[in-house]
């Protein structure tokens, strides 16, 4: 029996292909801009995939469009949206946010980050992150401007910065540049839940 298709991973789909449709551009014209295969971004606008925080980042920088895009949207067309979520006024002007009220990004299978900055406004990005035991941030490294640290709360996660290995264990922390390719994983049996701050925001 197939695998029933997460409402995240439908709202995705949905919001990459609308935007790819509004920018006037076929499938084709976006795997040769980003240099994934036309299968890939089918099997993700169709929602049979989850793709990479790298894949993703690919697609969004061929559409002009920031990370946090997909996100935002796909949240309003999953059925996982919540009437508790605050309004962006309300947002805008209250600067604590609630377990109850973060938005979900999820960049790929078996990894979860939850936004816990009131929005992407400010200077700095402040993530919740859960990676279920096997999961990672896909099979290559990636990179973007800026610094980043991140605080394991629970389990353990293993950062590769290059060529070099850092196995994180709860408690551990790190800190590095984000320009420096690099990629997160857990090796590890239970889930692994840290915090991660970006400067300037990533997603």
């Amino acid at each position: 029996m197939p695998k029933k298709k997460s409402q995240t991973n439908i709202g995705l789909g949905e919001s990459i292909r609308n935007l790819r449709l509004e920018n006037g551009m076929k499938i084709v014209d976006v795997a040769k801009a980003t240099g994934l295969s036309s299968s890939l971004i089918s099997q993700v606008e169709r929602a049979i995939i989850a793709p990479s925080i790298d894949t993703l980042k690919k697609i969004a920088t061929t559409l002009n469009t920031p990370l946090s895009y997909f996100f935002s949207n796909s949240e309003q067309n999953s059925e996982k949206s919540s009437s508790k979520l605050p309004t962006d006024s309300v947002r805008k002007v209250y600067p604590v946010v609630h377990p109850s009220e973060r938005k979900m990004l999820s960049p790929g299978k078996g990894v979860t980050f939850f936004l816990l900055n009131p929005d992407l406004s400010g200077p700095i990005e402040f993530i919740y992150n859960i990676y279920e035991p096997g999961s990672n941030t896909g099979n290559k490294q990636y990179s973007h401007p800026g610094h980043e640290c991140g605080l394991i709360l629970k389990g353990q996660l293993l950062i590769t910065i290059e060529d070099e290995s850092y196995l994180l264990n709860e408690g551990d922390s790190i800190t590095f540049e984000s320009h420096r390719p690099h990629s997160k994983s857990n090796m590890g049996i239970e889930p692994c839940h840290c915090v991660w701050a970006n400067t300037p925001p990533w997603f």
